[in-house]
């Protein structure tokens, strides 16, 4: 079940119904847990309980440890059993088959037959977000930043949360446990709050997003929806148009998919953070990472970066925290080399950024923007290419001095390059503030202008719906 897909209204009336209908606070909330459960046995409920495992892990260690004193040894045992629990998760079903493959196929090298075969584990959807969201709560309560909460139900909803489960953004706590004890009043406002949030993440990506889907998958040959299509066959201009099209599709995918989150939280009377603030508007490379997967971002700033020192102890240790941070973070997207490069040269790209502008002034705002997004659109290669060997040919069309085949690309992927443009002035100066204060004197031409936006983007709706990118994570 996915927000685009007609079930996912169905569901989601009736939830919205016996929710509101309902004016006990805890019954509400136990609606609210039952619909989460359903959302995500959806996919399939033998993960079920692969999630009550991670929540009840996470709520026992935490109210364990919260009762012991900072120095005891059971309380750090108690940590290192949550943490590391909750890692181990993802490292069996994400990265063990990676790692085992890329040990076999280090042996072979060296003459040496690896005696295991390849295991293939189905990878449960989400798993990623809501375990980062768990170790999250684990460690601000043992950080003193947030009180054990003594209720399973409540930690329970904090971790499965549906509208933001299986992608996002990711919560805290301390977010999140206090919407749980308001009382919560419809009103028109909240209505259309979370109304104005999902019609716009949905004509990112039901209009935008899955059409580009269409040029995507095609050219970059992803096997089990495109097929095995040879890079060699298409033209340069083809190459280059494809991975401009992934520049807007994970874009408009991730961000639109964020929105729908904020729209359905806000029905229900909760809020959820926006995850991404316009980021191809960066005219530099940190100010792309504040802007970009924000509840990512900061979560691995605050659980990573700044646990393995940040940017105390000299520049060298800036650095190394800088590329580790990046490269784990890379690595989290997937469990390919391709996501750990793709980490790293971002890693770099940070780490000489600060080497050339700290205390510094920057680039010329144009010069930065040029140069950040440039770089950004290149590094999404190896983000979306199978092998290095893909990255390798996408990168060598860009030089002009690759030898293509045919075209196959429409021209009207080339639109997507002002759609961006438009998407980022949007989110800056003069023409957000004339935006906003035309949506507050004339809210009518708003609201009309997005009736017709969303009129024009459904008539491009693909029959059939794509899944959402970040699913995969």
């Amino acid at each position: 079940m996915i927000f685009t897909d007609a079930i996912f209204f169905i569901f989601l009336a009736v939830v919205f119904g016996v929710y509101w209908f309902l004016k006990s606070k805890e019954a509400r909330l136990g609606v609210l847990l039952f619909a989460s459960a359903i959302f995500y046995g959806w996919w399939d409920w033998r993960f079920l309980g692969l999630i009550g495992f991670v929540i009840v892990l996470s709520w026992a260690v935490a109210l364990f440890a919260a009762k012991r004193p900072v120095g005891d040894a059971s309380r750090r045992w108690a940590l290192i059993v949550g943490i590391g629990g909750n890692l181990s998760v993802i490292a069996i079903f994400k990265y063990f088959g990676f790692f085992a493959g890329s040990a076999a196929a280090t042996l072979q090298t060296i003459g040496i037959e690896p005696g295991w075969t390849a295991l293939n584990i189905l990878l449960p959807v989400g798993i990623s977000f809501y375990v980062f969201q768990a170790i999250s709560y684990i460690v601000d309560v043992a950080r003193g930043d947030l009180a054990p909460e003594p209720r399973l139900r409540r930690v329970s909803l904090y971790i499965a949360f549906f509208p933001q489960l299986v992608a996002g953004p990711i919560v805290r706590a301390a977010s999140f446990f206090p919407q749980m004890e308001r009382i919560k009043v419809f009103s028109g406002a909240l209505f259309f709050a979370g109304l104005r949030a999902f019609a716009l993440g949905f004509a990112y990506k039901a209009g935008i997003a899955d059409n580009l889907a269409q040029f995507v998958d095609p050219v970059y040959s992803d096997a089990g929806i495109a097929g095995d299509t040879d890079l060699a066959a298409w033209s340069n201009s083809a190459l280059i148009g494809a991975t401009l099209a992934f520049s807007g599709l994970i874009y408009f995918d991730f961000a639109g998919y964020s929105l729908m989150a904020i729209g359905v939280a806000r029905w229900f009377g909760f809020y959820i953070p926006k995850n991404f603030d316009y980021p191809y508007s960066s005219p530099a490379i940190d100010d792309f990472w504040r802007r970009w997967h924000i509840s990512l971002s900061s979560w691995l700033r605050d659980y990573l970066y700044i646990p393995l020192g940040g940017n105390r102890g000299g520049e060298a240790k800036t650095y190394r925290n800088l590329m580790t941070t990046m490269v784990l973070g890379g690595l989290w997207h997937g469990a390919a080399w391709t996501f750990v490069a793709w980490g790293a040269l971002h890693g770099t790209a940070l780490a000489l950024h600060r080497a050339a502008f700290k205390g510094k002034r920057a680039l010329p705002v144009i010069v930065g923007l040029l140069a950040t997004q440039v770089f950004v659109v290149l590094t999404w290669v190896p983000f979306r290419a199978e092998s290095f060997a893909d990255t390798m040919t996408i990168w060598s069309a860009f030089t002009g001095l690759r030898a293509g085949g045919s075209d196959g690309l429409t021209v009207y992927v080339w639109l997507i390059i002002p759609l961006i443009a438009l998407d980022a002035a949007l989110g800056r100066g003069r023409l957000k503030t004339f935006t906003k204060a035309t949506v507050l004197r004339r809210p009518i031409v708003y609201w009309a202008a997005l009736g017709v936006l969303a009129a024009v983007l459904l008539s491009l709706y693909p029959l059939e719906a794509a899944p959402f990118v970040y699913f995969q994570f």
